[in-house]
């Protein structure tokens, strides 16, 4: 069994702005950054605890569109119903537009976010692992 911290990559078109969607949305905080590495600057975010975080990057001399569909998706569960609620303010508050998820499944107990980017985001109301999130895809 390989067991690893995680870290989700993306190219971005604004790093100031994708930061602070992100940290007052989801709450995250600045890991570490980056200027002028090899042409690219770039931000990590996470959390205390998490086992992954967030890389967001900008070349400036070669850009990289982000190029997500309606089908790359990063899925919190959150199964406390008020904790849901308020997480889901936040990211409202914070810039992310809420959107009609590609697949139905998603909308019967989350609700599915867009970044900037059109990055997408779903908060679920379930804990993971059950037996209704047996069938997702």
């Amino acid at each position: 069994m390989l067991t690893s911290h995680m870290r989700i990559a993306r190219p971005v078109t604004n790093l100031d702005l994708s930061r602070e969607m992100y940290c007052q949305g989801l709450g995250m905080q600045v890991l570490s950054s980056f200027t002028g590495h090899n042409g690219f600057n770039g931000v990590m975010l996470g959390a205390e605890g998490l086992p992954w975080h967030f890389e967001f990057t900008l070349c400036e001399q070669h850009p990289v569109p982000p190029a997500p569909t309606p089908e790359d998706l990063l899925v919190l569960y959150l199964p406390d119903e008020p904790q849901w609620r308020r997480s889901c303010q936040r990211l409202g508050e914070a810039g992310f537009e809420r959107v009609v998820s590609f697949n139905p499944y998603w909308d019967v107990a989350g609700k599915t976010f867009q970044d900037h980017d059109g990055y997408r985001l779903v908060l679920q109301n379930r804990a993971w692992g059950d037996e209704a999130d047996a069938g997702a895809a």
